[in-house]
Parts: C-alpha cells; structure tokens; sequence
C-alpha cells in the first residue's frame, strides 16, 4: 500500500485532536441506517469512536484511516482497519461488500472528491446499501459573514480547516452524491445549538429557545446549518 509519507504526518499530527468522536448526528444517522448484522466502513475512522457505538448493532467493522497512531487504536474495536488513504491504488475491500459506508468530513480533505466517493460507493452493496457523508457547509452565516470581512483564515479545525481542499454548499453535496451514482438523496443540516452563539450566562434563556431555533434551521438549512449530512442509496 502507497502512504504519501507528507499527508500521512498531517494526520498524525492531528490523530489526538480526532480522537473521540464527537458527531452525535452522524452516530445517530448510522445507527439508524446500518441494518443489524449488517457490514460498515468507515473511510477515515480515527480512532474508531463510531465503529465502537455501532459494535452492538453491526455485525462487521472496518475503517480506513491515514494516521498509524489513530489506525492502531481503532483495530481494537474494529474487525478490520487498514492504514491508508482513500486515493490509494491496492486497498483490500471488496466491491458490493457493505451495508453502510461512512464518510464523516472526509470528502473536503480530498483532491478529488467526486473520485473518492465514487470509489468508496463502489464498496456499497447495490439496491439497498447506503453512504452516510458529512461536509462542512461553507455558506453557514459564519462563513459568509468571515468572507464578507474580507478574510480567509487558516485554522486548526472547523470550515476555514487549513488541510481543507475543497468547500461544498448543499447544491454542490447534492450534485456529488448523485454523481457517484448514488440515489434518494437525502440532506440534513446540524444546526449549532444558540448556546453556542452567546455568553454562558444568557444560557437558560436560550435554552428555552432552542427548539424554535432548530425549526428555523429546518426552514433555513443552507444559512444555519453548520454541517450538512448527506444520504444517498446505492
């Protein structure tokens, strides 16, 4: 297996900060959509967090993952992790082989995105197996109102992530899953909670205002959404 030795050291220097597995809307999706018994990769898997939430429910594990350190904690809970990338040429998976294909904020770290989800959705068993992604939303109020200011920064993490190659509104998710050739196309936005935006001690408040908040989101996906989720079919 080829290991572009640059992008694997990128990782690794970030395999701490990937470490536990914090996207509960994604967990959340993939117990919903992995069937039981039923197969899951999870290309780019850290250090397992999602595959040891859904141990009880599949019936076999696998990741991919670039960094040796996050690769190495992962098969622990997993059946079976490869270390390596997704561009690389000879990785073992078997085509039609899986119920669920997990691809959470892997897809903007890709110099070719549409090629890299193609390849994993050839993974997915055909008529029915399903891909799960999970994109940052670059139209996100935030991000507009950066850009507005005239910046651009480079971060750690987050939208403006410096190891981001790519940037994808809900239109641009859309159009690449179908593109895959993946079908019933599904998208969901994971809207911040207020608290997030506002001093701790305005918190009591806005919880109270959280659940109007999530339906203005549901109204407004592609300003409020932070993260888009997308499904699609195989």
């Amino acid at each position: 297996m080829s290991v572009d030795p640059a992008l694997a050291g990128l990782y690794e220097a970030k395999a701490q900060t990937y470490a536990a597995f914090g996207n509960g809307a994604i967990a959340a999706q993939a117990q919903r959509l992995l069937p039981d018994g039923g197969r899951v990769l999870d290309v780019g898997c850290a250090s397992g967090g999602l595959l040891a939430l859904l141990r009880p429910r599949a019936g076999h594990l696998a990741g991919l993952e670039l960094s040796a350190t996050a690769a190495h904690a992962a098969a622990q809970v997993a059946d079976h992790v490869v270390q390596g990338a997704l561009e690389d040429p000879d990785l073992p998976f078997e085509a039609d082989s899986f119920d669920l294909i997990v691809l959470a904020d892997v897809l903007e770290h890709l110099a070719d995105p549409a090629a890299g989800l193609a390849r994993a959705a050839s993974w997915c068993r055909p008529g029915g197996g399903t891909v799960l992604v999970s994109v940052p939303n670059v139209a996100h109020w935030q991000a507009r109102l950066t850009l507005l200011r005239g910046r651009w920064p480079q971060e750690d993490s987050g939208t403006f992530d410096a190891s981001h190659l790519r940037w994808f509104d809900r239109d641009a998710l859309a159009a690449l899953l179908r593109a895959a050739g993946l079908r019933e196309v599904q998208l969901h936005a994971i809207v911040p909670a207020l608290r997030n935006h506002a001093p701790a001690a305005a918190a009591r408040l806005l919880d109270r205002l959280e659940p109007a908040w999530q339906s203005l989101g549901r109204r407004a996906p592609g300003l409020l959404g932070y993260q888009t989720i997308g499904i699609g079919r195989r």
